[in-house]
């Protein structure tokens, strides 16, 4: 059961492997803007493994051009067939043959340098979306991992000594407004919390809600078209940032109509 109260959950361990410091601690002082405090730096490949042994982080952001021995797209090779690590790549090469060999190691998504805010948040809140989505669709049991937010269909929101259930599939989008945030769920239950909007998502499981603007959270299957500007729920319309449009819509498969 998953319960949204006062408590802080754990947020992602994130392994940053970059051999230049202050790329990598500026990349580090990004995630902790976002709330990701669980980070560690490794600038060589030997470091990283030695993480990724010691730690298990659920995600590597990997520059392609670490120095040593192995670069790394090397280690992503290495990562993903002995580590099974979900991985995306940072780097500032995008011609044909890096691209190539870099997507034999199925890596979950690339930053581009120069890169902003947005695109590292974006990157990687999809592929922490993308993670779970796949260790769902595998039947990994999400229970062992983390039991308070996998072990039903549910959450519960505390009210005074009440605790209020309700279904993910009733809870259709989540609204930031200052120190305050609102879960909007169907028959117009509405329910206002103080915490941040991280906060709230990390008790949510991140294959069904996903994040579409700094103040916005959806509920994918609640999401019925989306425009350039807009997700549309029904009747209703949720902005979407467009480093947030682009991340969300590589997640979706599409075709083109006539």
């Amino acid at each position: 059961m998953a319960v949204i109260d006062n408590d802080y959950d754990q947020s992602p361990r994130i392994l940053i492997v970059e051999d230049e410091p202050f790329i990598a601690e500026n990349l580090q002082e990004m995630l902790g803007i976002f709330g990701y405090e669980n980070t560690e730096i490794a600038n060589s490949a030997n470091q990283a493994i030695k993480a990724i042994k010691t730690s298990r982080p659920e995600l590597v952001l990997l520059d392609v051009k670490i120095k040593g021995d192995q670069d790394g797209i090397e280690l992503g090779g290495i990562i993903h067939d002995q580590y099974k690590v979900p991985f995306v790549y940072i780097t500032s090469y995008s011609d044909k043959e890096t691209v190539n060999r870099a997507k034999h190691t199925q890596p979950l998504g690339f930053i581009v340098k120069p890169f902003t805010k947005d695109d590292v948040y974006a990157a990687i809140e999809v592929a922490l979306f993308n993670k779970n989505r796949i260790a769902v669709n595998s039947g990994f049991n999400l229970f062992e991992t983390n039991p308070t937010t996998y072990n039903n269909d549910s959450i519960f929101i505390k009210r005074k000594t009440l605790l209020e259930k309700v279904k993910y599939s009733d809870l259709i989008w989540i609204e930031a407004d200052g120190n305050h945030i609102t879960l909007h769920a169907s028959e117009n239950r509405d329910f206002t919390v103080r915490k941040s909007l991280k906060e709230i998502t990390d008790k949510l499981p991140k294959d069904r809600f996903l994040r579409v603007h700094k103040s916005f959270v959806v509920q994918v299957d609640a999401v019925t078209a989306i425009d350039t500007n807009h997700v549309h729920l029904g009747e209703m319309k949720i902005p979407i940032g467009r480093s947030y449009y682009n991340a969300f819509t590589a997640t979706l498969n599409t075709i083109s109509a006539s």
